[in-house]
């Protein structure tokens, strides 16, 4: 439970408003923790950037290094490398060394699968009307 809910569920509700005194305290048993609100937004805000965005793309398609991102994207290698970084740090990437190359991919493809297809796909069917 959050730390700024640590009274007790029972002693949780709005008694101005509601007319319903146990809505409040549903809601409060199924809260994240700050914890796992923190890691969420810190994910999102890695997410918030359209290059990163785009290279999460290609890399829910198939690993790649940061030559062929750099190509792939019309973008210098330094660039790049600064994106991944982000990505790396943020926890969406794993990175795996391939003789003189590092060859990166998505930590979870779970995470491409539910949050990112989606949402692509979402707005590509705006685009299309």
């Amino acid at each position: 439970m959050p730390t700024h809910l640590k009274r007790s569920l029972e002693e949780i509700s709005c008694e101005v408003y509601n007319s319903d005194p146990t809505r409040v305290r549903r809601v409060a048993k199924v809260m994240p923790s700050e914890e796992t609100s923190d890691e969420a937004a810190r994910q999102l805000k890695a997410v918030a950037d359209p290059v990163r965005l785009r290279i999460l793309c290609a890399l829910s398609k198939e690993p790649l290094c940061v030559c062929e991102l750099s190509v792939l994207l019309n973008m210098s290698m330094p660039a790049v490398s600064h994106h991944l970084r982000i990505l790396l740090s943020a926890g969406l990437l794993k990175v795996r060394k391939e003789g003189k190359f590092a060859c990166y991919h998505l930590r979870d493809s779970h995470f491409a699968r539910t949050t990112l297809q989606p949402i692509l796909r979402s707005l590509s069917q705006k685009e299309e009307a």
